[in-house]
């Protein structure tokens, strides 16, 4: 029988079954990374909100019975949306505190719970919370129904364009000055939203946003075409960045700025080249598997690079596989005590947990010097000894890197999962942990 000669195959093609899952592993980490700041963000927005005594459910229940849940107003107007058993927004409430804490009555300010019904606009009810006022000049107004029932005649729109000073809400006879601070308080307290949601920060382009950009479009450069081949423009480049970034602006990428950004705003408005340059080493590792932040502008990393130049690789020293395991797991312990700091808000400044505040001469705490020297040192003998052992901040960059068709779920995965559950356990409970804390 004769035997069919062998034919050569093709390679075979790449199964589509790895595209997707390289793709889902990418759209886990930049939604671990967005969920994270999103509940870092809302902490903070509720503190903002709420202050140090929330409104309850129950509170607003009395106003509105159809309610059952509340949710934070992520928008300038700091209030709460009240939402019914369907999910379905049926009011809104604010309350004067701490915006209006400085209008005085006849002794003190008055925080009180104002609810306005979503299908009419209008006040659906007023409550006084809390009172530095005198008791019975308080329990008065309380017990003014004229006074309170007045309210449900406005909106937001024209609470805010009362003209008190006419008399267009009359003050409670015998607690005068109590009920017409309520009245000053409730008007200043929608004013000031209203003027935070009209003010616009203006733009600002300067010099440096115009360097940082050309810092980011040249790192890009030097590492997705061919100027890639010219080591000298690329340690040329590295350099200017050393200076620059490292010495004249201080603009180091780090997770005290992220942690700032994170609890307030992004201010692209003012620092828009700071805030592409950060945009850039998050989504480029992300999108195309090159670290263009830590491998070409880092100051530190670049410093690192210069130094471990110096003693021969012969001689460098051989960390066994097991310590090398222990010491990369330091950035993601700091990851996660950072975390811990951010909600609970101790007293620790994040920039001491890092090399990168070293490099600010003028204002470095001793800290942070000690970390930076301390991983500059340690490059001579093990090469990007920080950046491997101890950055979080490019712990969170190389996280995000994509690895291509042969990613998979690892540990830095898992580990990523369990900070979200953390976050969102301190998002809730932060209170209740410092208070254990106190204790």
């Amino acid at each position: 029988m004769t035997e069919l000669p062998l034919v050569s195959q093709p390679a075979p093609r790449p199964r589509p079954a790895s595209r997707l899952r390289s793709f889902s592993l990418k759209l886990y980490r930049l939604t671990v990374l967005i969920l994270i700041v999103w509940l870092i963000r809302d902490y903070y927005i509720r503190i903002r909100v709420q202050g140090k005594a929330p409104v309850e459910l129950h509170e607003v229940k009395a106003i509105l019975p159809g309610a059952e849940s509340l949710s934070v107003d992520h928008s300038d107007r700091m209030g709460l949306f009240v939402l019914d058993e369907n999910n379905q927004t049926i009011g809104y409430a604010i309350r004067t505190s701490p915006v209006s804490d400085e209008i005085i009555g006849y002794c003190g300010p008055s925080d009180t719970l104002v609810v306005f019904e979503q299908k009419t606009g209008k006040v659906a009810g007023l409550a006084i919370r809390s009172s530095g006022d005198t008791t019975s000049h308080v329990n008065d107004v309380r017990a003014n129904q004229y006074f309170m029932d007045r309210w449900k005649e406005y909106a937001w729109d024209q609470i805010a364009g009362l003209d008190l000073e006419r008399g267009e809400i009359e003050g409670v006879s015998g607690a005068t000055m109590t009920s017409m601070g309520l009245a000053y308080a409730i008007r200043n307290r929608i004013r000031y939203s209203k003027q935070q949601e009209q003010s616009v920060t203006p733009f600002r382009f300067a010099a440096k946003d115009a360097f940082l950009i050309s810092f980011t479009v040249g790192a890009c450069l030097l590492t997705f075409t061919r100027l890639k081949r010219f080591h000298w423009l690329r340690k040329l480049f590295k350099i200017a960045a050393f200076i620059y970034l490292g010495f004249v602006t201080g603009d180091l990428l780090a997770e005290s700025l992220f942690a700032g950004w994170a609890k307030y705003s992004v201010p692209w408005r003012q620092l828009s080249g700071l805030v592409l340059l950060a945009g850039a080493a998050i989504l480029v590792p992300w999108s195309s598997r090159r670290n263009i932040y830590c491998q070409t502008l880092c100051p530190h990393g670049t410093a690192q690079e210069f130094l471990g130049k110096i003693v021969p690789h012969q001689k460098k020293l051989k960390i066994r596989p097991d310590v090398k395991r222990a010491l990369r797991w330091i950035p993601g312990l700091l990851l996660g005590l950072i975390l811990v700091i951010i909600f609970l808000k101790l007293p620790v400044d994040l920039a001491e947990l890092e090399a990168f505040d070293a490099y600010l001469l003028t204002s470095a705490g001793i800290a942070s010097i000690a970390i930076a020297v301390s991983g500059l040192v340690a490059s001579i003998f093990v090469p990007q000894a920080y950046c491997h052992y101890g950055c979080p901040t490019g712990t969170i960059f190389e996280f995000v890197r994509s690895h291509g068709r042969a990613d998979h779920f690892g540990k830095s995965d898992f580990v990523a999962g369990l900070f979200l559950m953390l976050a969102l356990t301190l998002n809730q409970y932060a209170e209740q942990f410092q208070q254990l804390l106190l204790q």
